[in-house]
């Protein structure tokens, strides 16, 4: 350092940076690049790139770095210092690796994640590295092996509403934000969507259940043939029978304590559970959000694949004839900043920015879902998500199909940018468990300045060990010196 003093490295690796040269935004890819966690800004030696063929000119307060005659990126000089030519935040994707893929789907089936991948069975799942940890802790503590459930032979239905699946689960541990103890979900055995309700008492499933058959039967254009469920109290009353009579629904019910008959909900809820707990347990999100996590649980599963439908299919080609989109999911309880509109920042030197943490996707709206640090829940299209931890190393992305990568040698020290994200699907909204929410209006992320650094003459040496680079999502691009 300036003062000859040293700093600690975490790694060497090597990351990808987003440059604009000549109105056009590309990739350059610096190698051997010094992780240190307590700067707080960007360096790259001149040096290092000339050793590795690069050409540096200075001149007019330009700067301009060639490789092969080819230029990889060009800066101008501020305060005396020489900035480069970035991207805005919006125009960077951060890398995703198999793992984070992994952690957004609520740690579905690692293998069942390859395959989507691999056969592109629904769009913006782009993932750069297929390089998994040997165990996935929260997979551990979240989904125990359990016996499986005997196959209850038959055929399928072949159409929808044909048979429909339901069941209650809980009391749980404690109330939700919304004060429910109990969910129930709905399951169409054709196309295995689902869906979910948050009660307070059991007794209130009727009322829940009339919203969903009127919604499901208008959106279907159909009427439900056959209802399926155990012997329950809430599914037997003299109420449930006279709407089935009304409608022309047959129940089914189950033999006493021969839960295997109606399995396909036995084993949703049971799944959704272990979703749950693993998402909450990934990002140690506090118990009152159960709620807002089985919410995610049930979307989730009604974008992937399952085995008991067609290979490559979903849920929701099933439903609605077209593939699922998941470009836009992010990993449930990761932190975040939602970005304020200018009507909402505090005087001129105000925050630009409220942090929180991601609860799912509104229904309704192209946002996500964000509670506060202050217990506001709110609706944003501009969020910055930090969705892996600073201590974790991932695998750094694999050049894209079209992208324009240049590689250039050289020193660099800093956390990577963070993504200003927009969402592409709904979720439902729960009037129970949502609270109150307001809409954070788009603005353009926080800039800043960075404290001028104080060049180091000490030869650096690479640590022994070599990885390939940490990824990392900050709030704020640092802004990086040549």
């Amino acid at each position: 350092m300036g003062d000859k003093g040293t700093v600690a490295t975490a790694g060497v690796g090597t990351v990808v940076l987003n440059v604009i040269v000549h109105g056009k935004t590309r990739k350059i890819e610096l190698e051997n690049v010094l992780f240190i966690p307590s700067m707080g800004f960007n360096l790259m030696s001149v040096g290092m790139m000339e050793e590795r063929g690069a050409k540096v000119s200075f001149e007019g307060g330009n700067v301009i770095i060639k490789m092969s005659d080819k230029v990889a990126a060009c800066g101008t000089r501020k305060s005396g210092l020489y900035h480069l030519e970035k991207a805005p935040l919006s125009d960077i994707a951060a890398p995703n690796s198999l793992q984070l893929w992994h952690g957004r789907l609520g740690h579905v089936n690692m293998a069942g994640v390859k395959w989507m991948i691999k056969n592109k069975d629904i769009g913006g799942l782009k993932c750069s590295s297929m390089a998994v940890k040997d165990v996935c802790e929260p997979c551990v503590y979240g989904m125990v092996a359990m016996t499986p459930m005997p196959s209850a032979g038959g055929g399928r239905v072949t159409k929808r509403l044909q048979l429909v699946h339901l069941d209650l689960g809980g009391p749980m541990s404690e109330p939700s934000r919304g004060g429910a103890l109990y969910f129930g979900t709905f399951t169409d055995d054709f196309s295995s969507w689902k869906d979910v309700v948050f009660l307070e008492k059991k007794s209130d499933l009727l009322s829940e259940y009339k919203k969903w058959l009127t919604k499901a039967q208008l959106h279907t254009g159909t009427k439900i043939k056959i209802l399926r469920s155990d012997n329950g109290g809430q599914f037997v009353s003299h109420a449930f029978k006279a709407l089935h009579d009304e409608n022309g629904t047959t129940h089914q019910t189950t033999v006493p304590d021969t839960p295997q008959q109606n399995g396909v909900s036995e084993r949703l809820n049971r799944v959704l559970v272990e979703i749950t707990r693993t998402m909450m347990r990934h990002k140690d999100v506090d118990q009152v959000l159960w709620a807002d996590a089985i919410k995610r649980a049930v979307y989730i599963k009604n974008l992937v694949t399952s085995r008991a439908l067609t290979v490559g299919k979903t849920p929701f080609e099933l439903l609605t004839g077209n593939k699922p989109n998941a470009s836009h999911m992010r990993v449930f309880g990761s932190t975040c900043w939602v970005v304020l509109h200018k009507s909402h920042i505090d005087g001129t030197c105000g925050d630009k920015a409220a942090k929180g943490v991601f609860l799912g996707y509104p229904y309704g709206s192209k946002a996500y879902k964000v509670i506060l640090d202050d217990g506001k829940v709110v609706k944003a299209r501009s969020v910055v998500f930090a969705e892996t931890d600073l201590s974790e190393i991932a695998e750094v992305a694999e050049e894209l199909p079209g992208d324009e990568v240049v590689e250039v040698g050289t020193g660099l020290s800093s956390p990577s940018d963070g993504a200003d994200v927009e969402a592409d699907n709904d979720d439902k909204d729960d009037k129970q468990d949502d609270g109150s929410e307001t809409s954070a209006n788009d603005n353009q992320g926080c800039g800043g300045s960075q404290d001028t650094p104080r060049r180091s003459g000490r030869a650096r040496r690479p640590p022994v060990q070599y990885w390939r680079p940490v990824s990392l999502v900050a709030p704020e691009a640092p802004t990086t010196y040549v």
